[in-house]
């Protein structure tokens, strides 16, 4: 902890130094979490839930993760931002109490989670942001399923009138650097081509979106062991061949009949790879709610293309390298995760599910709760798994219910989390999560128990 104070008194310093040298104002904000959980037969990935000696005990964690952001605001033409993050390790987004001992400093790392710039082209009102920054998809009715995090690269919103908006970008999500002495490795890099138009009017608002990644042979994106791999590092598996892959997007809200709000998205994604690389699969989700005085009931669903039995391609939609935030599950999704583990799968691929709750309920003062209720249940053939024929095959055994569900696998999952501000900027959040399974033994060979995780966050903002 020493460690971490005594570096951001010193980026404090050099900041403080700058601001005096070149009249840049300096703000400070930044968020502080909390997190204690219990969590009984959930395990990362392919082995949640399963039947094993050892595997059925409850488990605790606490953990924490500080991150702050430097402003450096030069003109409101002109800033930069940095988000220092420290956690505990350049790979991991919180810190695990206990892993330091007694008496040690505590195994932080703090790293440049953001570091972008963003200014105006001159006598216009086009922002450019370049750097390593947030962002995210179009989505209207879950979490993004396709990207919503971290990524470097630059994207530039151009206001067009006071309805329309445009968008449009270079990420790089991958790129081996040259090194000294040693050959270079051509193709070893992935580069994604972004563009999106806004569309916002009275009471509506539309986003037709598109995305091209570039995707070298020898990027060093998937697997080199297994020809099969088909997981969701960009979606395909290993390519001998320079790839292109594609995503085609439609997504709006209407509030036009207020109290009532409804949401709408489509996905459509691809890549040219051939046999067992190839992909192609879509995405559709629609949600509906109703804004009352003290509480928002609503009603959501959607529905993911999966593999087909007698084709040795993928019919599953593409990510980009498991960055999206799919959120309809408090367990087997990316939901609420209160930096605790969750079994963290992010791309609803290969399902179909809809969701019932209510959210927004507040009786008293400052204390709100949600609540809902999720059926889903895979989208792709048993023979996927079963079959010894087919390539995809080795994959999905590898990888279990938890990230491939077939249409004889079902779940449902129950959220409650409640929020309480104890301060102006202090939230305490409880999260009570189950998840019912209900995975084929015939197909997986094997039984698999519920999931409960139980999650108290404290967040402090500032």
């Amino acid at each position: 902890m020493k460690k971490l104070v005594t570096l951001l008194l010193a980026a404090g310093m050099v900041f403080s130094a700058a601001n005096g040298a070149s009249a840049v104002e300096m703000k400070v904000s930044g968020e502080w979490q909390v997190g204690f959980t219990f969590a009984d037969n959930m395990y990362n990935n392919y082995n949640a839930a399963e039947k094993h000696d050892g595997f059925t005990d409850g488990s605790f964690k606490a953990a924490q993760r500080v991150r702050v952001n430097f402003d450096l605001v030069a003109s409101e033409y002109l800033s930069g931002r940095v988000q220092l993050q420290a956690a505990g390790g350049t790979d991991s987004n919180t810190y695990d109490w206990g892993t330091a001992g007694v008496g040690g400093t505590g195994k932080y790392a703090v790293t440049a989670r953001l570091a972008y710039l963003d200014w105006l082209i001159p006598t216009t009102d086009v922002l450019v942001r370049m750097g390593r920054q947030s962002v995210a998809t179009p989505s209207y009715t879950f979490g993004s399923p396709i990207l919503d995090d971290t990524i470097d690269g630059v994207m530039v919103s151009a206001p067009i009138n006071d309805m329309v908006a445009l968008n449009l970008g270079w990420l790089r999500p991958v790129a081996e650097l040259n090194k000294w002495g040693e050959p270079h490795k051509a193709h070893s890099s992935v580069d994604l081509a972004y563009l999106s138009v806004d569309v916002a009017g009275d009471g509506f608002k539309v986003t037709p979106w598109g995305m091209v990644g570039f995707v070298g042979s020898d990027a060093n994106w998937g697997s080199d062991t297994d020809p099969n791999y088909t997981g969701d590092m960009l979606g395909f598996a290993k390519s001998t061949e320079n790839t292109t892959a594609y995503w085609a997007g439609l997504g709006g809200e209407l509030t036009l009949f207020d109290p009532f709000k409804f949401t709408a998205d489509f996905i459509y994604s691809g890549n040219d790879a051939d046999h067992y690389a190839e992909r192609s699969g879509w995405y559709a989700a629609l949600g509906a709610e109703m804004k009352l005085s003290m509480l928002t009931p609503f009603l959501r669903g959607w529905y993911a293309s999966g593999d087909d039995a007698d084709s040795e391609d993928s019919g599953r939609m593409l990510s980009v390298n498991g960055a999206a935030a799919f959120d309809a599950s408090g367990t087997y999704f990316d939901y609420y995760s209160q930096i605790t583990d969750t079994i963290d799968v992010c791309n609803p691929a290969g399902t179909w599910g809809v969701q019932l709750g209510v959210k927004e309920v507040s009786f008293i003062e400052d204390l709100s709760h949600m609540l809902s209720v999720t059926y889903f249940q895979g989208t792709n053939n048993t023979n996927r798994v079963t079959s010894a024929n087919l390539g995809q095959g080795g994959y999905a055994k590898a990888d279990g219910p938890f990230g491939y569900m077939t249409t004889a696998d079902s779940a449902w999952s129950i959220d409650f989390m409640n929020s309480y501000k104890l301060y102006e900027n202090l939230t305490a959040n409880l999260l009570l999560s189950y998840l019912v399974t209900d995975f084929d033994k015939d197909v997986w060979g094997q039984d698999y128990d519920n999931v409960f995780r139980g999650t108290m966050n404290f967040t402090y903002t500032f």
